[in-house]
């Protein structure tokens, strides 16, 4: 089955904010999915590329790197901000990172001590706060924090099926 690429997604914002304590539960189980998915595979299949795609661990890897955008951009909807912090549409924190030079278990590591910051600092979020908003640069939407749940879960999920699909054709 052929997947989409990220920026092929088309999102209908205007999650429930009653979704969001499931959401947090997709987003905290994230790092333990991905764990189960990978921890077991030897290095040298964690590693490979096919073509110019990254590997199975750089695809963990970027995971990680985006928890600080992720986190930002509550805190732009929490301090008021209109428009939330553009992502890094290239990427560069994953090319630059070179993870697949790191041990697998330190990047899964990295993977889980950062989004546990991000799902604290999302439950710490007083009820008054979730119906505030700010617009997504690239889908010109408004977004409260549980459609920015709801984004990084679908993030993770494309990551984790892209994973999966590397494996398939590994063999």
């Amino acid at each position: 089955m052929k997947q989409r690429t990220w920026f092929e997604r088309a999102f209908v914002l205007g999650t429930p904010v009653e979704a969001l304590p499931e959401l947090v539960e997709r987003l905290r189980g994230t790092p333990a999915r991905v764990e189960e998915r990978v921890g077991a595979l030897p290095a040298d299949v964690l590693t490979r590329r096919l073509g110019e795609a990254w590997s199975i661990q750089e695809h963990v890897g970027h995971l990680g790197d985006l928890e600080s955008l992720w986190f930002g951009r509550v805190e732009d909807l929490m301090t008021g901000k209109r428009e939330l912090r553009a992502a890094d549409l290239e990427n560069t924190a994953t090319w630059q990172a070179d993870h697949n030079a790191a041990a697998s278990a330190d990047v899964l590591a990295a993977l889980r001590d950062r989004r546990r910051d991000l799902v604290q600092r999302v439950e710490s979020l007083p009820d008054a706060q979730h119906h505030v908003t700010a617009r997504h640069p690239r889908l010109a939407q408004p977004m409260t924090v549980a459609d920015l749940c709801f984004f990084v879960a679908e993030h993770d999920d494309h990551h984790l099926a892209t994973i999966t699909n590397t494996l398939h054709a590994i063999g």
